[in-house]
């Protein structure tokens, strides 16, 4: 294997990193033999792997491995483009791609802005995204990152990117396959292989359809059918927000991990609604969000806080540590089948048994005689950090499996939503969910890919993205409308 110019670089664990964390059927057939062939292509993936790494363990700062990964590459790349028909070739395209897939996992701004530029140059030069390599693998990948990138800051993306994923985001899929459906992608007109998910309970697939329901109706172009879908998207609103589904286990139970899936998928069902609601982009609307409690009014001493009198609830700090646990993952060229692995496998993650965060109502022994719905407005950085807590919970070994879609969804939503968060290393968390899981699903499902970040496109230039052409949407939307009238 090429070595690190860094002789402290752990090439052989970082092998192992990147296997446990992205490795697919899809990127073992289509990928991997093309970064095996050049040092610096080789070194690229291991530096997304330990910007990864660097996130799951929460660090501070980038570890040492990271920071001369990213310089070997820089080194490698700089030389290939000293000569002429190597500096545009489909190996240094590809290291550039994914250095800016590694910047973008641990938000290194200016990097990635700088290599993206890059990289645009690279692929003008060679006439375009139509003639690149790898089967048609480099341009999507380099497409949808862009698309996925410019999502997660809430800006426009490249038009060249976007023009591409509009050529390659359909395919008919049989209702028996396995597809990413999430609340932004849905060929099928409903949930198929949600549905009939073993790791989706009922009450996550109903939140699934709401928010589904409410970014069609917030994104209906038809002029005519904008104004009486207010109604709708007002009742849609209502009925995620207030969301009471989850019941606060007994401190000696164990939570499911599909209870902890739920969690997740709530709080990111509330924040994007809250935008769609307030017609805000998402990092405004995390602060808008209105959590629901329970207020008791009559209960058994039993239940009452002897601090305030009240019964637990979602705001209250919880001492949740995360229970995912990585299998050891075979090297390079082993990779797991499926989607993006195989659904049935049992898994190997340890049972958390903390209680769920989604604490609405108290558990049968402890039910309130009376008690009385209400909201308040929780810290945009509490929910990020309730949401990270449910993700690590839910065991995310296997990235979701058959739900990735709905991982994915989550990573870009949240990811958008903490753009302005001053806590980096949430930040990271969120943008390194959506690389993953876009990795892992890319080489399986490039069209579903390419027509989930189509979405998101249209969803945060809606909201009002970092532009004169989202401020316009913006001001053409049928909420704005509604209540410049009132």
């Amino acid at each position: 294997m090429f070595q690190s110019r860094n002789t402290r670089v752990n090439v052989e664990r970082l092998k192992i990193e990147c296997s446990k964390y992205f490795g697919t059927e899809g990127l073992g057939r289509y990928w991997i033999p093309e970064c095996l062939s050049y040092a610096h292509t080789f070194l690229s993936t291991l530096y997304m792997a330990s910007a990864y790494d660097d996130v799951v363990h929460n660090r501070e700062i980038e570890s040492l491995e990271t920071a001369a990964l990213r310089q070997d590459v820089i080194h490698f790349v700089g030389g290939h483009l000293t000569d002429v028909e190597q500096s545009v070739a489909d190996h240094n395209i590809i290291a550039v791609s994914q250095l800016i897939l590694g910047d973008v996992i641990s938000r290194s701004d200016a990097d990635r802005h700088f290599h993206q530029n890059g990289i645009a140059m690279m692929i003008k030069q060679r006439g375009g995204l139509q003639n690149l390599g790898v089967n048609g693998q480099l341009a999507s990948a380099v497409s949808w990152a862009n698309l996925a990138t410019a999502a997660l800051l809430e800006a426009s993306p490249t038009q060249m990117y976007v023009d591409h994923c509009k050529l390659r985001a359909v395919k008919a899929y049989p209702l028996i396959a396995t597809i990413p459906e999430s609340p932004l992608y849905q060929p099928h007109k409903r949930f198929v292989t949600i549905e009939r998910s073993q790791r989706c309970n009922a009450n996550a697939q109903r939140l699934l359809v709401e928010i589904h329901a409410m970014t069609e109706f917030f994104l209906d172009t038809n002029s005519s059918k904008r104004t009486g879908n207010s109604n709708k998207i007002q009742a849609v609103y209502d009925r995620i927000v207030r969301c009471r589904f989850a019941q606060q286990p007994h401190k000696t139970s164990l939570t499911k991990k599909s209870d902890w899936k739920c969690e997740a998928i709530r709080l990111a069902a509330i924040v994007q609604a809250q935008a769609m609601f307030d017609q805000v982009p998402l990092s405004e609307a995390l602060n808008l969000v209105q959590v629901p409690e329970m207020r008791p009014l009559m209960y058994s001493s039993s239940t009452a806080s002897h601090s305030n009198g009240t019964i637990s609830s979602t705001l209250e700090p919880l001492d949740v540590s995360p229970a995912t646990d990585f299998s050891e993952s075979p090297m390079f060229g082993s990779f797991s089948e499926g989607f993006p692995f195989d659904s049935h496998r049992p898994s190997n993650a340890s049972t958390c048994s903390r209680p769920s965060l989604s604490t609405l109502q108290s558990s049968s022994s402890d039910i309130p005689l009376q008690q009385q719905l209400f909201t308040r407005t929780v810290s945009g950085d509490t929910i990020l950090q309730q949401l990270r807590d449910a993700l690590e919970n839910s065991d995310l070994s296997d990235c979701w499996s058959d739900m990735a879609g709905v991982l994915l969804w989550i990573g870009l939503v949240m990811g958008a939503a903490s753009n302005n968060s001053k806590d980096k290393k949430l930040r990271r968390y969120f943008s390194a969910t959506t690389m993953r899981a876009c990795i892992m699903l890319c080489f399986e499902h490039p069209e579903a890919i390419h027509s989930t970040m189509l979405r998101m496109t249209d969803l945060v230039a809606a909201l009002g993205r970092k532009s004169n052409e989202g401020q316009m949407i913006r001001n053409d939307s049928f909420v704005s409308r509604k209540r410049s009238k009132n």
